[in-house]
C-alpha cells in the first residue's frame, strides 16, 4: 500500500529517493510477513479552509482531511490523540483482510516524561497501557489471525527524534537527562518486572 500523499510531499520537497526498476522488482515480489508499528489511532473531519495545519507533522497535514482529537479516548502527555487499544485490533484485522499474510507488531508502547522516585521508576500507567494492547494482541490469535509475535517499544529509554531523553519509552530507565549525561545507569522499571513475568508465565494479568 502506498501513501500517495506522502510520496507527493517527498517528491516535491526533493527529498523523495532515487527509484531503480530493478528496487521496484523487489518491492513488488511476495513478503514472507508484514510488521506494524502501532501507537494510537487518528480521528479525522473533512478539512476547511480555514484549518491552521501549522503545528502538525507533515504526515498529518492533508489537502482532504484535519486530524481532531476523539473525545473518547483518553489522551497522555505525548500521546495527544489518545490511548486506543482496540484500535490495534481493527487495524490488524484491516491489514490481513488486504493482504493475507502472517503479522508482527514490531512496536507498540507508550512514552512518558518517567520520574525516578527513590531509585525506582512506577509507571503503572505503562503497564495498563501494554496490559489492554497485549488482551488485543490475544483476541487476534484466538479468532486464527496469525500473529507471529509482539515487541514493546521499547527495551529501553532511548534518544526520541525532538524530544531527547524527556520522553522516554523503555522498560529500563536510563539515568540521564538532554543536557546532564550523569551516570547513565539503568534501572528496571515497575514494568519491565511485569513484563517479565508476562513472558516467563505466558498470562498477560
Amino acid at each position: 500500500m502506498v501513501n500517495h500523499h506522502f510520496t507527493s510531499y517527498l517528491k516535491k520537497h526533493g527529498w523523495y529517493p532515487e527509484m531503480l526498476e530493478e528496487d521496484q522488482k523487489y518491492l513488488r515480489e511476495h513478503p514472507d510477513f508484514i510488521g506494524v508499528n502501532y501507537y494510537a489511532s487518528l480521528t479525522v473531519r473533512a478539512k476547511r479552509k480555514d484549518d491552521d495545519t501549522s503545528h502538525m507533522p507533515p504526515f498529518f497535514v492533508s489537502d482532504q482531511f484535519y486530524v481532531v482529537r476523539n473525545t473518547k479516548l483518553k489522551p497522555t502527555e505525548w500521546m495527544h490523540f489518545g490511548i486506543d487499544p482496540e484500535g490495534l485490533y481493527i487495524g490488524m484485522r484491516a491489514i490481513y483482510d488486504r493482504y493475507h499474510l502472517p503479522m508482527i507488531i514490531t512496536e507498540n508502547g507508550m512514552a512518558y516524561s518517567d520520574m525516578l522516585e527513590d531509585g525506582h521508576i512506577h509507571d503503572v500507567y505503562r503497564i495498563d497501557y501494554l496490559e489492554k494492547h497485549l488482551v488485543q494482541v490475544a483476541r487476534l490469535v484466538d479468532e486464527g489471525y496469525p500473529v507471529l509475535g509482539y515487541c514493546p517499544w521499547s527495551f529501553v529509554d532511548l534518544v526520541s527524534t525532538h524530544e531527547g531523553f524527556g520522553k522516554r519509552y523503555g522498560l529500563v530507565y536510563v539515568n540521564r537527562t538532554n543536557t546532564d549525561p550523569m551516570d547513565c545507569k539503568r534501572i528496571k522499571k515497575d514494568s519491565f518486572y511485569w513484563y517479565q513475568n508476562v513472558i516467563k508465565n505466558g498470562c498477560i494479568s
